[in-house]
């Protein structure tokens, strides 16, 4: 990936992500031309704009105090080696000023779990301080214990003659940091430069960094390597111009045999049950930044070598992934946890952007197979880049300390000076689920129609017959029992709520799954598969008035859906149920059509 400041970022008509440097004029016309798009096409497919959503939701991790600053990248890790420390959040993020004055990274902390934040210090010092990565110590790495962290960055003068990857270490859980020096140099920032590092640990408790290079642009545009420390990172197996200092040197770990190829913005997560290491990156130049990963035993040898460019990220239902990928793994939601990764956009194959940039990926089956999705906790995608503001960009994922929920952290284009970097929380998609609507409605997505949350209620107001509908959880979900309350506004048209729902998009009956819903008259199990199939009916006693809660408990399990219906408070049920096979997994939702509707007290178990 090329880094040309001030992180605007989409892709020119070859497929290449780039950031727009508005003071080098050598920089080709199209890429400027490209601003202008509506519509952008990556590799043979259409990202369309997303339908209308609420806005943007998201806490702010850190705001900006002055018109020049600006910001992306986040990183974030939860103190988990430190002793008294342990649950603190600290976080940083690139930075870089508009009028070429230096700044430094700002080491942001958090002791309630992310509702407020504070500065703590501030790290280094030039006009871009880029890519940066934190890494506590779980165990003593050479002289220095576990609770140690490092940080990673690099750094370029206002001329950008030069692209520098450094570290700083501290030992107070991030108070105050000591130069550690230069890890790896390179000169140039166009096509001969070194990007966003990454560390970990491999299986034999060395410490690895992972980041992309640029150094060998003849052979490899770009590709992805590492280097291994012994002594928890005093020292390194390649000297900072990348010549081997001790083996192994620099490895490659993805270098097509396509020149053209750009491997980039690796992380990595460790599987804690089977030990199985996983790895995303994006592959620019023709791939157009589609996010791939491969899998690893060790940390340092991964899939069949280096030229093996791994397996492109693809649900079920036809998502697709691409720019900045990140990943985590979280131990809820199978016997072998999941494997979660975002990206900046995502492209249903089918056409349109329906989820893209709140959206998150997940794997049960230790990154083997198709992956599902479920909708991120915030929405940081509203708006186009800016000089200082690039929303999305790099997307961050922090799992909670029981796995359970998932803190999502991203630039946005909101605040006093247009950008903000925000950060949310919200379940990882396991079960039991509470959408209860007391913050908003985080982790939910909509697909037409007009959408608000207030005192507990979610409602949709335009009504009309396009088949409103909004989803949440996770669409690998198989069994399970759906409760809520639903209330029409009008008993002319039918509200109700989504089972087993796979590829939605805005249309009247655009998703696969079922739904189960209600109007003045009767309750109705139906399909939809892009088109409609009643299944079963059930009258209402006394029929249903407008305005008036009623419950509806949904119970799918294989090829049975059992409905149970009762006005809201009253112990009189009217049961139901039929059977289909057609659908063995999906999230659930909400759904009206010509009227609008409410909805409370959700939960899914």
């Amino acid at each position: 990936m090329c880094r040309i400041a001030h992180m605007l970022h989409f892709n020119d008509e070859k497929g290449m992500h780039m950031r727009l440097n508005t003071t080098r004029a050598s920089r080709p016309a199209r890429i400027l031309a490209a601003l202008a798009a509506v519509i952008v096409t990556v590799a043979g497919l259409s990202l369309a704009t997303a339908p209308a959503q609420a806005a943007i939701q998201g806490d702010a991790l850190y705001s900006p105090s002055a018109s020049n600053e600006g910001m992306a990248y986040a990183r974030m890790i939860r103190l988990a080696h430190s002793g008294s420390a342990n649950g603190q959040l600290i976080s940083t993020f690139e930075h870089w000023t508009t009028d070429s004055t230096s700044t430094s990274y700002v080491i942001r902390r958090s002791s309630d779990d992310g509702a407020t934040w504070s500065t703590i210090s501030n790290v280094g010092s030039d006009v871009y301080m880029y890519q940066p990565f934190l890494y506590e110590f779980p165990t003593q790495l050479g002289d220095y214990p576990a609770g140690t962290l490092l940080l990673f960055g690099v750094t370029l003068p206002g001329d950008r003659s030069t692209t520098t990857l450094r570290e700083w270490r501290s030992t107070d859980h991030g108070a105050t940091w000591t130069s550690v020096g230069v890890v790896q140099s390179a000169t140039g920032d166009d096509g001969s430069g070194i990007w966003e590092p990454a560390a970990g640990l491999d299986n034999n408790g060395n410490l690895v960094l992972y980041f992309s290079d640029e150094r060998q642009s003849a052979t490899w545009s770009q590709f992805l390597g590492h280097i291994v420390s012994t002594d928890g990172g005093v020292t390194w197996s390649a000297n900072a111009d990348g010549s081997t200092r001790v083996s192994p040197g620099e490895v490659k770990d993805v270098a097509s045999s396509d020149q053209r190829d750009r491997p980039g913005m690796i992380t990595v997560a460790r599987n804690a049950v089977s030990g199985t290491y996983a790895a995303t990156y994006e592959i620019c130049g023709p791939k157009g930044c589609q996010v791939y990963y491969k899998t690893s035993t060790d940390g340092v040898t991964w899939g069949t070598g280096a030229t093996d460019l791994g397996t492109a990220i693809a649900t079920d239902d036809g998502r697709v992934l691409y720019s900045t990928p990140t990943i985590a793994w979280t131990p809820a939601g199978g016997t072998q946890g999941q494997f979660l990764v975002t990206a900046q956009r995502e492209v249903r194959t089918a056409g349109g952007a329906p989820e893209s940039g709140q959206v998150i990926f997940s794997n049960a089956a230790d990154a083997t197979g198709s992956w599902r999705w479920q909708p991120a906790p915030i929405r940081p995608t509203s708006g186009s880049g800016t000089s200082t503001c690039n929303p999305n960009y790099s997307p961050f994922l922090l799992v909670s300390a029981d796995g359970k929920s998932i803190r999502y952290s991203a630039p946005g284009k909101t605040g006093t000076y247009g950008c903000t970097e925000l950060t949310g929380s919200f379940n990882t998609g396991v079960l039991p689920y509470t959408a209860d609507f007391s913050t908003g409605s985080p982790g939910w997505v909509e697909y037409n129609g007009t959408w608000g949350v207030s005192s507990g209620v979610l409602s949709e107001t335009a009504g009309g017959t396009n088949g409103n509908k909004a989803v949440t959880g996770n669409t690998g979900w198989t069994d399970y029992t759906l409760t809520g309350d639903v209330k029409i506004s009008s008993t002319s048209g039918n509200a109700g709520f989504l089972t087993r729902v796979t590829d939605p998009s805005a249309g009247t009956d655009s998703l696969k799954g079922y739904y189960i819903g209600v109007d003045g008259t009767n309750m109705v199990i139906g399909k939809q598969n892009y088109n409609w199939t009643a299944l079963a009916t059930k009258a209402i006693p006394g029929g249903l008035t407008a305005g008036s809660w009623y419950n509806l408990t949904v119970k799918v399990s294989g090829c049975s859906i059992t409905v149970e219906g009762k006005p809201a408070g009253s112990s009189t049920v009217t049961s139901f149920s039929t059977s289909d096979c057609s659908f063995s997994h999906g999230s659930i939702g909400v759904r009206d059509f010509a009227t609008g509707a409410s909805w409370r007290n959700i939960s899914v178990s």
